[in-house]
């Protein structure tokens, strides 16, 4: 087995480990509180964060961990674990379903593994360099579309596009076939098995919301990027685009940053 693919399993244990506090959160009685930034916070955010850290300082003891409730602890390797328990917080302490578990792992900053985990269907995107992505078991692709006319664009939470953002995102929200509003991370994930074209997301993400997707959409043969058409990595934060091909992708980086 190549390291890869022991990272993988590890990984895909650290999803299985804590798939179940989500979905019995959520069918729960449990208490909101928001963060000083105003975004929303759960018990179940922090005990998931909580078991993946500890699991990965004991099989990875010399592994960096990113994740959103805990901050960054240093390591003296290479790997970089990237965790986001529950992306979509608010949706999911409204009771709504279409929040996800993010995992990732960066090598010298590039995501090179990720999984969006959706626990309440008991649905998983795996992706890992060179190996192509799997939804449930099976090898997907992203539908290739190249014609923004007849493209299925997901735009993220109005609220998240704030000034030049905003204008990128109200020349695409007339634009497409079908427009769906705020499908967060699993829309990352319906674009790489093909359902939907484009996903656009503002300016309120940070790496632990952005390195799972990436491994997902590009092993599917989609692209990610920026507004501005630069890679993304354990750096990046803001506003991101992704595109069902790389015809697509240039169109779309026109009408958001014509002057790009």
């Amino acid at each position: 087995m190549s390291e890869l693919d022991c990272l993988v399993k590890a990984a895909l244990n650290l999803a299985d480990a804590t798939a179940n506090l989500s979905v019995e959160a959520w069918s729960s009685e449990f208490a909101v509180s928001y963060k000083p930034d105003g975004s929303s916070l759960t018990p179940a955010d922090l005990s998931i964060e909580v078991r993946w850290r500890e699991e990965i300082r004991r099989q990875f003891p010399t592994h960096g961990i990113l994740g959103e409730e805990y901050g960054s602890d240093a390591g003296s390797s290479a790997f970089t674990w990237v965790l986001d328990p529950i992306d979509g917080t608010r949706q999911f302490g409204a009771g709504l379903l279409n929040y996800a578990s993010l995992i990732s792992l960066c090598r010298d900053g590039l995501p090179i593994l990720g999984i969006i985990d959706l626990p309440i269907p008991k649905a998983r995107y795996i992706a890992a360099r060179g190996q192509g992505a799997v939804f449930a078991g099976r090898p997907i692709r992203s539908s290739g579309q190249v014609d923004l006319a007849k493209s299925v664009i997901s735009l993220a939470n109005p609220d998240s596009f704030r000034e030049k953002s905003a204008t990128g995102f109200q020349s695409l929200r007339s634009m497409g076939r079908v427009r769906v509003f705020d499908g967060g991370a699993p829309a990352y994930g319906a674009l790489s098995r093909g359902l939907i074209d484009i996903c656009l997301n503002g300016d309120d993400l940070d790496a632990y919301d952005i390195c799972a997707l990436c491994p997902v959409v590009q092993e599917a043969g989609g692209t990610i990027t920026d507004w501005m058409g630069h890679p993304l990595s354990l750096a990046s934060s803001g506003a991101i685009v992704a595109s069902a091909s790389r015809e697509l992708h240039a169109v779309v980086l026109d009408k958001l940053s014509p002057t790009r």
